[in-house]
């Protein structure tokens, strides 16, 4: 029997303070949900002993977490329930100084803040309907207040890269790199847009599908990817749980057999046997790749390992 070390849990699901073009949030819109505390709660019960097991839950998903105003009250749970580790990535522009205080205070292990420019009118032109001076100062303020009271708590910056903001990344690196605090494990990370497997989308910087051989993608391997409703995703890209035309709800199934299921199972089996190819969601994705295109920041600059 296998088990996940890490949990995705997606709260705030079609709803979004900006509308980023290379993301596909209009995809949810059919299903659009805020989860509730009690529904919360009862997806992590789920899981009833085997959630020791879990290292690390991130709160990710398409749309903007902060907009859930029991957040802090949802990272204090999982607290409680003994995880170690618990993430979310914003796009800071509801990061109010209460807000961090609360996060912080309730346990927040670490925040990855999507900052694709330093430039206002790149910036502005990627995450629309979001205001750049305001994303800043409330970074800003989010960083003074984790070191005024030494929260153990990480703070990623990053950075999609597209045709609005390439070759910026070395200024980018050295204006945050004199705010952040690599001691307690910060990072600047950069990459690049990935095309979002096979599904109907156009791929956000305009690439054509790819195909890749002999690769591995740990999202079938270590986690499971929930939806605001449940239902489990084969991966992050499979936004809609359609893959296999759906693999199962932890409110109606036992997560643990969700994740020794066939459609993993095999799925396993097909990559450790170098034909991630014959996987048809990801014969077409790059995000196993893109590792060797990313790069980040901390006390030094480094590849990321494949």
């Amino acid at each position: 029997m296998k088990y996940p070390e890490k949990l995705e849990i997606e709260l705030a699901r079609g709803f979004c303070t900006a509308s980023c073009p290379m993301c596909s949030i209009e995809e949810t819109m059919y299903n659009k949900s805020m989860m509730k505390f009690e529904k919360f709660k009862a997806i992590v019960d789920s899981f009833g002993e085997h959630i020791k097991k879990i290292k690390h839950v991130n709160l990710v998903g398409l749309g903007e977490v902060l907009l859930d105003k029991k957040l802090h009250h949802k990272i204090e749970y999982l607290k409680i329930k003994g995880i170690k580790h618990i993430s979310f990535p914003s796009n800071a522009s509801l990061l109010k100084s209460n807000t961090s205080e609360k996060l912080l205070y309730a346990g927040l292990g670490e925040i990855i803040i999507g900052i694709d420019s330093m430039n206002k009118k790149n910036f502005e032109k990627v995450r629309r309907d979001l205001i750049f001076e305001e994303v800043i100062e409330n970074t800003l303020s989010h960083i003074k207040i984790r070191d005024k009271y030494d929260y153990n708590s990480k703070i990623m910056i990053r950075m999609i890269i597209s045709k609005e903001n390439s070759g910026e990344w070395e200024s980018y690196k050295k204006y945050w790199s004199k705010l952040l605090n690599f001691n307690k494990g910060d990072m600047i990370l950069y990459f690049p847009e990935h095309n979002w497997s096979d599904h109907d989308y156009p791929n956000a910087d305009g690439s054509p599908k790819i195909v890749e051989k002999n690769v591995k993608c740990d999202y079938i391997y270590d986690r499971l990817c929930l939806d605001a409703h449940g239902n489990v995703k084969f991966c992050c890209i499979d936004i809609n749980a359609s893959f296999f035309d759906g693999i199962g709800n932890v409110l109606l199934m036992d997560p643990i057999e969700i994740f020794n299921s066939y459609y993993f199972v095999n799925s396993r089996k097909l990559m450790n046997e170098g034909n991630i190819n014959k996987i048809k969601p990801c014969s077409t994705c790059n995000v196993p790749v893109m590792r060797s295109q990313r790069g980040f920041a901390n006390s030094k600059e480094v590849n990321v390992p494949q």
